[in-house]
């Protein structure tokens, strides 16, 4: 061979990976699918990879070979020897890792599983799908691929259930109601894509037994209705703390954060789901018709469940509910639901829109309730987190049963318990948490030092000047202890609750 034909032989071979890059077919994600594995394959898809197109006969990878970037196997098990620099993700097939192989990145398999050797390495772990696949779609000739998302779940479901503790539902307490106890049975239909329960709820203090009966229907992977209709008990206020924490609160030291109005509520919503690789967003659009009555205690009653403190306390489980407009509201909904996650950063937002159709008095209102929440890390394992709670009404004043209330505890610490009310609320709530990883105390663990900024106010047609509190605490495992002051006042004081309560 002369030195010409050699040289045009090594160019012919050094050109050889330029030429198999551009000859590499397209895949795309057409249906990322609920969960984690359709985020993580198009986040692989959009890194530099390499793409091992279907076949019926394995991909093999033998011992010493090497691949300088992430490996995505379609349609095929693979069984992986040599070193990977990234991840190896296997799509409807299963993942064999042999002895000496090495993976810098993680090693996945959707559709099938991820078999690990201990003779292997995989820096990032294994993680195995068995519940999804891929459909793969070839696209033209040579052009590539498309996948989309694909349930391996069996869809039997059994007709009658008894959700709970045979029927039972998870019990609440409360100063209006006292114990409250739902039971009930719960139907499948429609090949398990429905369900429907029918509740009847016990409560206690009020001696009532409401009936009432909740619906949804996945219609597609991306559509799905709801519908309820009974009688019960409502509050604008249950943000402020989980049914859990408030049920606590309230048998321990009689505080409720909740105010309470009695009424008959029927609601239907459709909900359409939209994705993308960082975004989830749900919009609805529905109708409510609800008929609504005041419920005690009132000024000056003597009555109340009981509790281990604050029994008889006018701020405690005597405390009335402020007084509602009897007669229906008639409203249309719309909202949305979204979460939005890059890396360490996670942001969800809740938007609830009623534009009022009908309502006692003839007021014809627009009102707006969002919840926002943002957390991510800052230097080392410390965090930031901001929780935005706003209320905002347009038209004409609605009736007290769309009132929201801050004050006390949840919110304004150095207030009355929901001192502050009206058609127009804002909380803001930062906290910035400090690990002391050095530290243990016991069987309660690391301590975790958290600076606190709360600011918030609510009225009828505006918002009040705001209110202000800030605060140094120390959390352990589930206690929260901290320092309080009122930079208005100078006031201070201590505080000690649950970690995981606002």
């Amino acid at each position: 061979m002369t030195a010409t034909r050699r040289r045009g032989w090594i160019l012919w071979l050094l050109a050889l990976p330029a030429v198999a890059g551009a000859q590499q077919p397209r895949v795309t994600v057409t249906d990322l699918g609920p969960g984690q594995s359709g985020r993580l394959l198009r986040a692989a898809l959009l890194q530099p990879h390499r793409v091992v197109e279907p076949d019926t006969s394995w991909f093999v990878m033998p011992r010493g070979a090497s691949e300088p970037q992430t490996l995505i196997v379609l349609g095929r098990s693979a069984a992986i020897g040599g070193t990977v620099r990234g991840d190896v993700i296997v799509v409807d097939g299963d993942l064999y890792l042999r002895p000496g192989a090495r993976v810098t990145g993680r090693a996945v398999a959707i559709g099938g599983g991820t078999y690990p050797s201990a003779l292997a390495t995989v820096e990032n772990g294994t993680l195995s799908f068995r519940d999804n696949t891929f459909l793969i779609m070839r696209v033209g000739e040579g052009e590539g691929y498309q996948l989309a998302y694909g349930s391996l779940r069996n869809e039997y479901a059994t007709p009658l259930l008894f959700p709970g503790l045979y029927g039972v539902r998870l019990p609440t307490y409360d100063r209006v109601n006292g114990l409250t106890i739902p039971f009930g049975p719960a139907f499948t239909f429609a090949s398990g894509r429905g369900e429907l329960d029918a509740l009847v709820t016990y409560r206690s203090d009020i001696g009532a037994i409401d009936p009432s009966v909740e619906m949804g229907l996945q219609l597609s992977r991306r559509l799905r209705a709801a519908a309820s209709a009974g009688r019960g008990t409502f509050s604008n206020d249950d943000w402020i703390w989980s049914d859990i924490v408030n049920s606590l609160s309230a048998i321990g030291n009689g505080k409720d954060t909740r105010n309470w109005y009695r009424a008959d509520r029927a609601e239907a919503t459709v909900y359409r789901l939209w994705e993308s690789i960082s975004t989830r967003s749900e919009p609805y659009i529905g109708f409510l018709a609800e008929r609504g009555s005041s419920v005690g205690p009132v000024v000056g009653g003597s009555h109340g469940p009981w509790s281990l403190f604050g029994r008889t306390d006018s701020l405690g489980m005597y405390r009335p509910n402020p007084p509602v407009a009897t007669g229906s509201i008639r409203s249309l909904l719309l909202g949305n639901a979204l979460l939005w996650e890059v890396e360490d950063v996670v942001l969800e937002l809740g938007v609830r829109g009623e534009v009022a159709l009908s309502a006692p008095g003839g007021s014809r209102f627009q009102q707006i309730t969002s919840d926002l929440e943002v957390g991510f890390p800052t230097v080392r394992e410390q965090e930031y987190e901001l929780e935005v709670h706003w209320v905002t009404t347009f038209g004409d004043t609605p009736p007290p049963q769309r009132f929201s209330y801050l004050g006390g505890s949840g919110t304004l610490t150095f207030h009355d318990l929901l001192e502050f009310g009206g058609d127009e609320a804002l909380l803001v709530d930062q906290r910035y948490s400090i690990p002391v990883p050095r530290v243990r105390v016991g069987l309660l663990g690391e301590p975790t030092i958290q600076i606190r900024h709360r600011l918030g106010s609510a009225g009828v047609g505006r918002l009040p000047t705001l209110e202000q509190v800030v605060g140094l605490g120390v959390m352990l495992t589930l206690i929260r202890g901290e320092i309080q002051l009122d930079p208005a006042t100078g006031d201070t004081r201590f505080s000690i609750g649950f970690s995981f309560s606002r």
